[in-house]
């Protein structure tokens, strides 16, 4: 069952999202330099970006965001029933988002530009926690399927590695110019 919170629990769940989104967001700017750090490492690639591409950079939302969450969960005892599909579709609106903008920014700018990809994403960080707070105040009601939302996030994570040995060659896996 979900809980009805109290005014004082809105707000220390509003903390832990702002610092989960703080935390989160510096894993992924740190996430951004690991495989060069490691010497290009191929496993340390299946988890950050192994390369410019839009694709690798969803990355840096998917992994992070997850991460915190399992800290989140067990420190600041957040635990409604659907705690799990919360944040998984968190972490899907985060990388939609980032899709959404950067190609949005870049057919209208119509080139790249490296302090607009910072903005992109960290907005999409702050959209994927702005939804996850707002759902973990007020919690549907929905039959979520607990093991649905995991397999999405494990097909994710499973594509994640594929496409890092093998990207596809379409416009989401390639580097922008």
């Amino acid at each position: 069952m979900n809980p009805t919170y109290t005014s004082a629990e809105r707000k220390r769940i509003k903390t832990a999202e702002l610092i989960a989104f703080i935390i989160a967001s510096i894993l992924g700017v740190l996430f951004h330099f690991v495989y060069g750090w490691t010497g290009e490492i191929r496993i340390i690639g299946f988890f950050v970006p192994v390369n410019e591409s839009i694709w690798e950079h969803l990355k840096l939302v998917f992994y992070p965001i997850a991460l915190v969450s399992v800290a989140e969960y067990y420190l600041a005892g957040i635990r409604p029933d659907n705690f799990l599909c919360i944040k998984i579709r968190s972490i899907w609106i985060g990388m939609i988002s980032t899709v959404i903008i950067f190609y949005t920014y870049v057919g209208v700018w119509g080139n790249t530009v490296e302090w607009l990809n910072i903005v992109v994403y960290f907005l999409a960080m702050g959209i994927a926690y702005c939804f996850s707070c707002k759902r973990l105040i007020h919690p549907e009601q929905t039959q979520n399927t607990p093991v649905l939302c995991a397999l999405s996030f494990a097909a994710v994570a499973i594509l994640f590695m594929i496409f890092s040995l093998y990207p596809p060659s379409i416009g989401i896996f390639t580097v922008p110019s």
